[in-house]
């Protein structure tokens, strides 16, 4: 269990998260929703191990994610920025067996795992391309692929349909609600048609420190998305 325990954040004098409480388990795939500035990927960021919150705790297998190495802290999570540029011309091939770094694998094994994972991404004719030499949807399918490389029991994805074609968004969501099965994801998402679809939990941030999480046929109410689309924000 992946557990956010009272988590406060302040950036820029600016109070961005307050005593926030939610845990994501295994077999559940999350949808974050809420107006830009409300916390989303702060709250990724947390969970992810990279923010220490000002108050509270990120919990991940009972123990505290930062006093995880940061080798064993990345075999139980991945985690896929909203952005990143790259800045070095490694293959595609060689940056999604970089997802393989954190796990002492044999030199066939991680091989196997690299080349199944471009195959699941649908990538394998990019694999010997520069990744400086990518379209920005081609660049965001091998972050994806990097991340699934990982495979580490959390996955935490800050706005993983950036710069994809509706066809590989579909395909996405699909592979996503089908690895929850056995692990946990978790997501930063601007469509609420497809967090109400595809997502079994959702958790909603609403401005001024006040939040809702839960099953996402519940939470997905006439009254909720009325208050998180509240323009008076």
């Amino acid at each position: 269990m992946l557990l956010a325990d009272q988590v406060s954040v302040t950036l820029d004098n600016r109070p961005v998260l307050k005593r926030l409480d939610c845990q994501f388990q295994a077999g559940e795939f999350w949808g974050i929703i809420g107006q830009n500035g409300a916390g989303k990927s702060t709250l990724l960021q947390c969970l992810a191990g990279l923010l220490d919150p000002d108050v509270g705790q990120v919990l991940v297998d009972d123990e505290n994610i930062h006093q995880l190495d940061p080798l064993s802290r990345a075999q139980k999570v991945a985690y896929l920025m909203q952005e990143q540029e790259p800045s070095l011309a490694f293959t595609v091939y060689q940056a999604v067996e970089m997802g393989r770094y954190p796990w002492p694998d044999n030199p066939d094994n991680r091989q196997r795992i690299t080349e199944q994972t471009l195959r699941d991404c649908r990538i394998e004719a990019l694999q010997n391309r520069s990744i400086l030499q990518l379209s920005g949807g081609e660049r965001r399918k091998v972050e994806i692929a990097t991340c699934l490389a990982q495979n580490s029991d959390y996955l935490l994805l800050d706005e993983p349909f950036n710069h994809l074609d509706v066809v590989y968004q579909r395909f996405l969501v699909k592979k996503l609600q089908t690895l929850s099965h056995d692990k946990t994801v978790v997501m930063v998402c601007h469509d609420i048609d497809v967090v109400a679809k595809y997502c079994s939990h959702v958790l909603m941030l609403l401005g001024d420190d006040c939040y809702l999480s839960g099953d996402s046929a519940t939470m997905l109410n006439k009254a909720n998305l009325e208050e998180l689309f509240d323009e008076s924000q």
